[in-house]
């Protein structure tokens, strides 16, 4: 009886996901710009990257069964295919979220090349790998504030496709600049390294210190809580570790804050803007996590945002103004439950755990590490095949979170099916004051990715298709226009496009969003952008040469 009542079960919704397609329709058929929720004129996006419905219930037994913040606020599901591939990653995967655009895999808010999926719109030739506007760069031309809040690198593939374009989200270098010369008000996470040359691996190799541009424009740049803390402005940028931050089991509170601490401070400055806010806040490393395949920190990190996420709720809630929306880029890991012990059998190995593998890394060692274990994780049990697996991983310093995940796995009836993403469909969770969610939107349980990144914008009363043909235009204009256009690559690391019609000799150097027009520097409205061998800037910029 169980498995015919599983498979029509699954029957259901697998139908449900297939007829919700690209065949829903938006509540109010065609969608108009204004025709949003006059109530709402700030938007908090949570991004729980790699985050299945299997993570949220596994943070819940964790915590007796008790169920979380976020549950009650649950609305459906999303679909997360990009358009190469059933699995996305996450550059595709929150690109839909960030413009309402499902893309190709691997790339950063710019149409796709490559369409093999259904119910995707076509690319109009000439368009392929043509930026896309973001929501935060349409916030912030409608006089809004941004903020940016993660706990990876800030060049990681989530927090990059909000602010920056490129053919490759691996193209950090770029990305880091574009990031700064986009313009975000509040962006609070992890990757100082990224900002300054130097020797390390992620330190940028073409010389220019960016946090020199933050404070020559009128931005705070700090690197701890306090100093945050102790911020006066509401134009701040704080990077609290070279790379990413430390998971929530292992922060030390007096040096770095937790996601909820960082979501208090960003809302807190960005909601001093009358006209409102756009606000994208990931719990980044739920999907490390779930490639490790180690079930502590997808808990620690599954309860930091359900943390982060009550602080923003509760925000809207007193605000009124104010619509919270949290989703998952994909799902990563093939997380099961197979336990058939009680609740405090699962219970009695977790509570003996005090940090996440990552937390412990630089004090165990092949001498010390059955005490660690001890001490760390109550593990004191171990089998002569798990102490060899972890001497092995410690004396080849391979990833101890594998070996121990398994460990901690094997003990509390936890299981994944894979390293890597999955096609799972995510939950979706959300607040509006009136009650007007993603789903309401579409009229249907499972909607698309992308559709939860056009309700984002129709709630804003954002003009996006308007957006999308003005913003960036092809290089290609200023030919129209009767001028020549020219890459100088005399700095390879800072090429610049060099444009020339008669007298007039425009300059725009690339992932910035200044031009220098007969030799007076002016400040546009967006970036100056190369991908894929093609030249993409904002229409402002085209309207420079007469």
């Amino acid at each position: 009886m169980k498995k015919k009542l599983i498979c029509s079960i699954s029957s259901l919704l697998l139908l449900g996901s297939v007829f919700a397609g690209g065949s829903a329709s938006y509540a109010s058929g065609t969608v108009t710009a204004g025709a949003g929720d006059n109530e709402v004129k700030s938007v908090i996006l949570f991004v729980t990257d790699g985050t299945s419905l299997n993570a949220i219930n596994l943070a819940r037994w964790y915590q007796g069964g008790k169920p979380l913040f976020i549950d009650k606020y649950f609305t459906g599901l999303s679909r997360t295919y990009a358009t190469d591939s059933l699995t996305t990653d996450s550059a595709a995967g929150a690109t839909a979220l960030a413009t309402g655009h499902k893309i190709k895999s691997e790339t950063v808010s710019i149409l796709p090349d490559t369409i093999t999926m259904p119910f995707i719109e076509a690319t109009n030739k000439g368009e392929e790998n043509k930026p896309l506007p973001t929501i935060l760069e349409a916030a912030k031309l409608a006089g809004k504030g941004t903020g940016l809040v993660f706990t990876s690198e800030l060049t990681d593939a989530t927090p990059a496709v909000f602010a920056s374009h490129a053919a490759s989200r691996d193209f950090a270098e770029s990305i880091s600049e574009q990031m700064v010369y986009n313009g975000v008000d509040v962006l609070l996470g992890g990757g100082s390294d990224y900002l300054v040359p130097g020797k390390e691996e992620a330190n940028r190799t073409d010389g220019e210190d960016l946090t020199k541009v933050l404070k020559s424009n009128g931005y705070e740049y700090v690197t701890n809580k306090k100093d945050l803390l102790n911020t006066k402005t509401n134009k701040v940028w704080g990077l609290f570790q070279p790379e990413a931050l430390d998971a929530d089991f292992d922060l030390n509170p007096n040096e770095q804050p937790s996601l909820a601490e960082m979501t208090k401070v960003a809302i807190d400055k960005l909601s001093t803007n009358e006209k409102g806010f756009f606000m994208m806040v990931e719990a980044s490393q739920i999907d490390w996590f779930g490639h490790d395949n180690d079930p502590v920190g997808i808990i620690s990190e599954v309860l930091a945002f359900d943390k982060a996420f009550q602080t923003a709720v509760e925000f809207a809630e007193k605000d009124g103004h104010t619509a919270v929306i949290s989703t998952s880029d994909h799902a990563t890991g093939g997380l099961n439950m197979t336990n058939y012990d009680s609740m405090d059998d699962l219970r009695a190995t977790l509570k003996g755990i005090k940090h996440t593998s990552y937390g412990i890394e630089g004090t165990i060692n092949e001498s010390n590490m059955v005490k660690v274990l001890k001490e760390e994780y109550g593990l004191t049990d171990l089998t002569k095949e798990e102490v060899a697996a972890v001497k092995k991983t410690l004396k080849n310093e391979e990833n101890l979170s594998v070996v121990i995940g398994h460990m901690i796995g094997e003990r509390i009836g936890v299981s994944f099916s894979t390293e890597d993403h999955t096609a799972d469909e995510v939950g979706i969770f959300a607040y509006h004051p009136k009650n007007f969610k993603p789903t309401d939107f579409m009229q249907s349980g499972i909607i698309m990715n992308s559709d939860i990144g056009k309700y984002i914008q129709y709630v804003l009363g954002i003009d996006y298709s308007a957006l999308e043909k003005t913003l960036f235009v092809s290089g290609e204009s200023f030919v129209k226009k009767g001028a020549t256009v020219t890459i100088d690559k005399s700095n390879k690391l800072n090429p610049v496009i060099v444009v020339k019609k008669g007298s007039q000799l425009l300059k725009l150097p690339i992932d910035k969003n200044i031009a220098i027009m007969d030799g007076k520097t002016v400040q546009l409205n967006t970036l100056n952008l190369f991908i894929a061998s093609r030249t993409w800037v904002s229409q402002e910029a085209i309207d420079l040469i007469k």
